[in-house]
């Protein structure tokens, strides 16, 4: 048994790769109250590999203070065998914070704080107890009988519990207000961050303990072989990161998809301030470019990059960053959004299934970056672009002029 007090002595993220690549196991039950992609990307690969070995994932999520997101939803629905969410109309938050891992002859439960967030799992100051079990042993076996009737009478809930058997159920959830888009819930936290500002309110506390992500060599060598890593290279401090999240204003877009955006080389600024941004360019009121914020240097015209989209839950590889030469070019460096998943079905079926012929067009698409090369993509309506607009620390064209189409940084 032992007592983990993250980030002081470890990260729940860190054991629970471990143990998901152990064949010790071959069941994990998961109760949590909330999910977010910054936690369930990073052990997305790890559950799929779990589950490709025969494994069973079952999950519970609570969708509480709106904090549990579409993307993760989306995200758990396709990389488990049972997803169910828990919810009281009623004011009684659900709140456990459960792993429990099973085998034949092992079991390993965690009880504690951790959410499956990427706070949950590695930078918030977290709590938990890690009991290894004996199958065999009479100590253990009550520990699992009690445990085992928990997660039954979770399951028997009847109107307080909603199986998650497909998409449909999840956007039922977020039609009817019980979850959100995970960019809207940072607009509106970008929105009361300035409320707060605006009404001089002083910080009163440090930044606490700094809590990175493990770097990629740390990763087990399976974890690292598995599909697009979701770990850079470079390790990330959560407490500062900023800039994490790029939107751009669509209009038209080019490609017989419809499906090509515009990253400008260099931008006009609008509102905000770049300096001492990694978009600093020196210039007054110029910053560097949209195609920045994907780790590509905007003077390197002869770079191709290909990086990773998540939409929907779902992974697209090869969407390829470049600057166009010959007929086709028009100065400015361009993101083809044109990946493929493991299952050979392309993004842009994916948007068509949406029921419009051009999903982008008309729109405000978000990007929110995991690391360098992998990024989840949402897209909203272009009436939300206002909200976007007040929301953005920085706001700017993206392009030289006034007339370039509106990007900003949340």
């Amino acid at each position: 048994m032992k007592l983990m007090n993250q980030p002081i002595n470890g990260y729940l993220g860190d054991d629970l790769i471990e143990l998901l690549g152990s064949t010790d196991y071959d069941t994990l039950n998961i109760v949590v109250a909330f999910a977010k992609n910054s936690g369930v990307l990073r052990i997305k690969d790890s559950l799929d590999n779990f589950r490709k070995r025969g494994g069973t994932v079952n999950l519970f999520i609570g969708v509480d203070l709106g904090v549990t997101s579409y993307e993760a939803l989306t995200a758990l629905l396709l990389c488990s065998d049972s997803l169910s969410v828990v919810h009281s109309e009623k004011s009684q938050t659900f709140h456990p914070k459960i792993y429990q891992f099973l085998g034949k002859e092992k079991g390993m439960i965690v009880v504690g704080s951790h959410n499956l967030t990427g706070g949950g799992l590695w930078t918030n100051f977290e709590s938990s107890v890690h009991i290894p079990l004996d199958i065999s042993n009479p100590d253990s076996s009550r520990l699992l009988r009690d445990q085992e009737e928990y997660l039954n009478a979770l399951a028997s809930l009847k109107d307080s519990i909603m199986p998650i058997k497909s998409k449909d159920d999840v956007d039922l959830l977020l039609n009817n207000g019980y979850i959100s888009k995970e960019v809207s819930q940072r607009v509106r936290q970008c929105q009361e961050n300035k409320l707060n500002k605006d009404i001089n309110l002083k910080p009163l506390f440090g930044n606490g303990v700094q809590a990175t992500l493990p770097r990629m060599s740390e990763l087990p060598k399976d974890e690292m072989a598995a599909g697009p890593s979701v770990f850079g290279e470079q390790e990330i401090n959560k407490t500062t990161d900023s800039y994490k999240t790029i939107w751009f204003e669509t209009r038209r877009l080019t490609g017989g998809s419809r499906n090509i955006l515009d990253l400008s080389m260099r931008s006009l600024v609008e509102k905000g301030d770049p300096e001492g941004t990694p978009f600093d360019l020196g210039e007054p009121r110029f910053m560097r470019g949209a195609v920045e914020f994907f780790g590509v240097d905007p003077s390197s015209t002869n770079v191709r990059k290909d990086i990773t989209l998540n939409f929907e839950g779902v992974n697209y590889e090869s969407n390829t960053i470049l600057f166009p030469v010959g007929d086709s070019a028009n100065g400015t460096w361009r993101l083809q959004i044109k990946g493929v998943s493991p299952s050979q079905e392309r993004i842009t079926d994916a948007f068509r299934a949406k029921g419009e012929d051009h999903y982008l067009v008309q729109k405000v698409v978000t990007f929110t970056k995991v690391t360098d090369d992998y990024y989840s993509i949402a897209v909203f309506p272009e009436s939300e672009l206002e909200n976007f607009k007040k929301a953005s620390s920085i706001l700017a064209r993206n392009g030289a002029t006034t007339n370039a189409k509106l990007l900003g940084l949340l």
